[in-house]
């Protein structure tokens, strides 16, 4: 029960009192890597685009909780969609994607959900 309570009383405190910056698509952050930034890179994948430009968005994020030794990466969404693993980028081409977004711990747990603590990747397909 207290458990319970102290889980609830953490995920308040991320959700309520995160910070996020308003949406401006087509403007550098170093949040977003915009099409230009991926046409410009030249790589087969976009894993590789990621770990050229922004690595960081790839690093292990380290303890998620007192109690275990389990660790948090970041999760992949292509548009909406959880699509898996970072390394699951390797299989996508440049030319798919329009836009890279990264989610840090409490935006991409206040986006996308609770079990997402590690941060999400997000890649926002090209209309085609």
């Amino acid at each position: 029960m207290l458990r319970a309570r102290w889980i609830a009383l953490a995920l308040a405190l991320s959700v309520g009192c995160h910070h996020r910056a308003p949406e401006t698509r087509g403007s550098a952050s170093h949040n977003v890597i915009t099409q230009e930034e991926i046409d410009a890179a030249e790589a087969t994948n976009v894993y590789d685009i990621v770990a050229r430009l922004h690595g960081n968005y790839l690093n292990d994020r380290g303890s998620i909780s007192l109690r275990s030794n389990t660790h948090s990466r970041a999760v992949v969404f292509l548009n909406d969609q959880e699509y898996g693993i970072p390394e699951t980028m390797r299989n996508i081409p440049p030319g798919r994607v329009a836009e890279i977004r990264y989610y840090p711990g409490t935006d991409a747990v206040a986006r996308f959900g609770a079990q997402y603590g590690g941060g999400v990747i997000q890649l926002i397909s090209r209309n085609q």
